[in-house]
Order: C-alpha cells, then sequence, then structure tokens
C-alpha cells in the first residue's frame, strides 16, 4: 500500500504543509530561489509531518498549530539531510545530485542553517515554550547520535545495542518528537501521550533499520543513491554487526577489510552480499525491524480506533514492506 492511499485522511493537511514549506523558505534574495527549488526536488515521503498530524488527530483534533508544527518538523529534517550529505560526501539522493556536488560544501551548510533558522522562526512566533523545548532537546539528541555514530567509523566493535542506541537518537528522535507534538498540541492526556511518542521511536529505528538493509541489498535504480554507501564511509549498520558477530574470528579480519576498503566493485559487492545471505544477517535486520513495528503498533492499544489511528497502524506496515 502505498503512502498516499495510506494519508488519504489527511490529504488536504498534507496538500497544505507542502505549500507552506515552499512559501516559507521563499528567500528574499530571488538568486537563493534556484536553492529552494533544488532541495524541493529531493522530498521524501514526509514521514515526520504526517506522524505529527496523525497524532493530532488521533488525541482530539487539528489546531492551526498543528500545520506550523509539522512545517518545523520537515524543515529540520530537510537540514539534517543536506547536512549528512556534506558529512558523507555524498553524490546522489533521490536521483538529483545532492546541494554539496552542485554548489559546494559552504553553500549548503549554510543552507542546511539556513532551514534550521527558518524552523525555530516559525517556532518562535508559536509563543509555545514546550514545542521549543522539545525541539530543542530533540535536535540536540539527533546531534549526539550522529557524533557517536561518526566516532564509532571504521569501529568493527559495535555491538547491536550500541547501534539500536546511535538510530534511535540519530533518527527515531524526531520521529518520536513529532507525534509528541502532535499530541500535546491537542491537548492528549500522559498516556496517550507517552503511546504515541513511544510508537514513532519505535517506528524511527524501524525505518532506519530497513533504509540500512536497503544498502546492502536494495536496487539502485529504485533507491536513487549508489549501493553500499554506508559500508564505503565506515558506517558498521545492523546486517554488518549481524555479519561479523556470526563469523569464526579468524574470518573476521578479511570480511571487515572486504567490507570497509574493498567494496566498491562489481564482484565485491557480489561477495558481500553472498557472506550476508549465508548468515541470514539480513533477514536478522529485517526481523528486529518488524518486531519493532509490532510493539510500535501494540502501543497504540490505547488510542481510541480511527481512520487516522488505522493510518499510523499502516505506516508501520509500511515501513518495513518499502523497497526505497
Amino acid at each position: 500500500m502505498s503512502t498516499d492511499v495510506i494519508l488519504e485522511p489527511l490529504k488536504d493537511q498534507m496538500r497544505e504543509v507542502e505549500e507552506r514549506l515552499y512559501s516559507d523558505l521563499s528567500p528574499a534574495d530571488k538568486r537563493l530561489s534556484d536553492l529552494v527549488y533544488h532541495v524541493s526536488k529531493i522530498q521524501g515521503k514526509r514521514l515526520r509531518p504526517a506522524l505529527l498530524l496523525l497524532s493530532g488527530q488521533c488525541s482530539g483534533g487539528l489546531i492551526p498549530q498543528h500545520i506550523d508544527l509539522a512545517v518545523v518538523v520537515e524543515l529540520i529534517h530537510t537540514a539534517t539531510l543536506v547536512h549528512d550529505d556534506i558529512i558523507d560526501e555524498a553524490v546522489v539522493r533521490r536521483h538529483i545530485e545532492t546541494m554539496n556536488i552542485k554548489w559546494g560544501s559552504k553553500i549548503s551548510i549554510l543552507f542546511g542553517d539556513y532551514l534550521f533558522s527558518r524552523a525555530y522562526t516559525i517556532l518562535s512566533a508559536l509563543d509555545s515554550q514546550m514545542s521549543t523545548l522539545i525541539m530543542s532537546q530533540t535536535i540536540n539528541i539527533l546531534c549526539e547520535g550522529e557524533m557517536v555514530q561518526l566516532l564509532r567509523c571504521y569501529d568493527a566493535e559495535v555491538t547491536e545495542s550500541e547501534y539500536l542506541s546511535i538510530i534511535e537518537r540519530k533518527t527515531a528522535s524526531l520521529c518520536a518528537a513529532s507525534c509528541k507534538l502532535g499530541a500535546i498540541s491537542s491537548g492528549a492526556n500522559k498516556m496517550q501521550t507517552e503511546a504515541l511518542t513511544n510508537y514513532g521511536s519505535k517506528i524511527g529505528m524501524a525505518f532506519q533499520i530497513i533504509d540500512d538493509c536497503l544498502d546492502v541489498v536494495g536496487a539502485e535504480e529504485r533507491m536513487g543513491k549508489p549501493a553500499n554507501l554506508d559500508a564505503q564511509i565506515g558506517k558498521l549498520t545492523l546486517p554488518f554487526i549481524r555479519l561479523v558477530d556470526k563469523l569464526p574470528i579468524d574470518r573476521r579480519e578479511s570480511t571487515l577489510e572486504l567490507i570497509f576498503q574493498n567494496n566498491n566493485c562489481k564482484d565485491s559487492k557480489a561477495a558481500i552480499a553472498d557472506l550476508l545471505a549465508e548468515h541470514d544477517a539480513v533477514d536478522y535486520a529485517y526481523d528486529t525491524a518488524k518486531q519493532l513495528i509490532k510493539k510500535a503498533q501494540d502501543d497504540l492499544s490505547v488510542i481510541p480506533d480511527s481512520v487516522y489511528k488505522t493510518s499510523l497502524l499502516e505506516l508501520g506496515d509500511y515501513v518495513v514492506s518499502r523497497d526505497r
């Protein structure tokens, strides 16, 4: 099932968010319009705004502030993608060349900062100390996760629990915050707010695990970027952590060399894929993501039934079935 079908109950609000994203980014200096247009072309699935709006609808309904907050979380997410592409020296994202390739790292860094600034301008106009606090804390957590991951590059000692902690911070924290903001802005009680926040965290973790799986087994033409990017920059993701853990000690050094240093030719990619398949490493990662989704969906048991709750449940199924 596509996200368009899943999010049909939100189509008017999601359209409004889309329009606001473009209008709120319109720069005073029209020479910068090309930057805004470029980043609009690499739009993703708008998962975070959808989580925020669905959580709000599940908690009593939407108010105008929900649209503002949905724009805020997507601006922050987009800013992190721009900065991530610089850090990873990425060339392509979603079939479009990255900003750092087109304009260089200096402009890209400043544009990412511009997106953060626009997000906080919107937040400040809402005059909501709680929303500002939640987003500030989330960005701190997100940055901590990214820095820890960078510090552990090319580190074969990264454990599964450490990996899960990293993705909980660097990816899931913004999904959790989106659900929390949506619930709180609708006046949800503590139990409902915690349930939706926990749901968002687990959905975010599962999303990242599937992303990491697709990096090694996904079709490049569908993903819109080269495969094996994580290994090329030294990130040991769950499929590889599982593989290294299952290998005999005397095979680990040569396998790590293959993963980290000799991963870019066709034969090496095939050898890595064979090793992952031999030890069911990707299947293990997928199963981990599915378990997280099941727990996330169980968290929603305290939320009253509605078309919006159904959309949240279906989003979970979508996350573990996507192929890009």
